[in-house]
């Protein structure tokens, strides 16, 4: 039976861990070819390690438009082509707005929303070239509601989808689809260190705070990342060809708009 990615090119930022490591794997075993952009270089070459020689490390800031444009010509020198992007790349950082610093926002906002812009511009002139593409934007049920302290990644999220809308416009006459996918809460190193700091914000107990994470979904529990990186492959495959332009939820319906 075919694979749903066979010889598929895909660059998954922030795939060193969590929900980003898990999508690589999940397309690596459908078949794609998958380049691990992270940051922490030992992160991204344990991943491409463990996914074999279809698959390449590289250490990448995705707030650093010189990284990006490297890091899409060694994708396109090694495979030929870039076929998937997913903007995966993200920190979370927590503070009431009255006490926030400026240097928080900005780096919050830089991370989650300005380096979706920078990798979506870098492939974009390849896959217009190929006439197909596919972006995927990791966003977030914060990018729908807001959140307590949080208000700096919730406004990131938020932009994060109506990035993904605009640009769905933009180039659907390209056979590009850009999508996004919020998540829920996930109990990845990145989210549990978000829940310790609004916990230590909000001057709580952290059992407290995963009492009122923990209530949030009518499933009564939270998510993980093999929920997400099942979403992305769906966005990515040939199974979801007239979708461009839409938010998909992975919340246990937190949010259902």
């Amino acid at each position: 039976m075919k694979n749903r990615l066979d010889g598929r090119i895909a660059i998954v930022t922030g795939a060193g861990g969590g929900i980003g490591a898990a999508i690589a794997t999940a397309f690596a075993a459908e078949g794609a070819k998958v380049v691990i952009a992270d940051l922490n270089e030992d992160a991204s070459r344990r991943v491409a390690g463990a996914l074999g020689d279809n698959s390449m490390a590289m250490r990448t800031d995705v707030t650093n438009a010189a990284d990006i444009a490297e890091l899409v010509r060694a994708t396109i020198e090694r495979f030929g082509r870039v076929d998937i992007l997913v903007n995966n790349a993200g920190i979370i950082r927590k503070a009431f707005v009255k006490d926030m610093a400026e240097e928080l926002w900005d780096q919050v906002l830089d991370i989650n929303l300005k380096a979706t812009f920078l990798c979506s511009k870098a492939v974009l002139p390849a896959m217009i070239d190929a006439n197909r593409g596919r972006i995927i934007n990791i966003a977030s049920i914060a990018g729908k509601v807001g959140e307590p302290t949080a208000s700096a990644y919730s406004a990131a999220k938020f932009g994060v989808i109506g990035f993904t809308r605009s640009l769905a416009l933009e180039v659907a006459k390209h056979d590009i689809l850009v999508n996004a996918i919020c998540p829920g809460p996930i109990p990845t190193s990145l989210g549990q260190q978000g829940w310790r700091e609004g916990a230590h914000v909000e001057g709580m107990s952290l059992d407290r705070v995963m009492e009122r994470v923990n209530s949030r979904s009518p499933l009564g529990r939270l998510g993980t990342v093999e929920q997400v990186a099942r979403m992305a492959l769906f966005v990515a495959s040939d199974d979801c060809d007239f979708t461009t332009g839409s938010a998909f939820n992975v919340d246990g319906g937190i949010v259902m708009t």
